[in-house]
């Protein structure tokens, strides 16, 4: 019995535990759970909206042209809303990750 009440829970893509559930995310594009402490997602800053929309790791793109970005490195992820943008795309486009705090508002 207590094997099939398991099966139906939810469990984190990173750590496989299904404990804190209050604390999960799920991924808008592929459904996956995530706890926020291990996918580091700012969700204390999040709105519902951001909450609702939130990708995992495995599916960030682009917000900007919606497209999967090959290196990630260029990726420019929000400190509120954990999206990520494209550097060059962003205004005034950058070459470097900016040291601190970068927010997309």
């Amino acid at each position: 019995l207590e094997a099939l009440y398991c099966s139906w829970m939810e469990c984190c893509f990173t750590c496989g535990s299904s404990g804190s559930m209050d604390t999960m995310l799920f991924c808008v594009d592929c459904g996956e759970a995530y706890h926020t402490f291990c996918s580091m997602a700012p969700i204390h800053s999040m709105n519902e909206a951001a909450i609702s929309g939130w990708r995992c790791p495995n599916c960030k793109l682009c917000e900007i042209t919606g497209e999967v970005t090959e290196d990630e490195t260029k990726l420019l992820y929000c400190e509120m809303c954990d999206r990520a943008f494209s550097m060059e795309l962003i205004e005034p486009p950058l070459t470097q990750v900016p040291s601190g705090l970068w927010i997309c508002g």
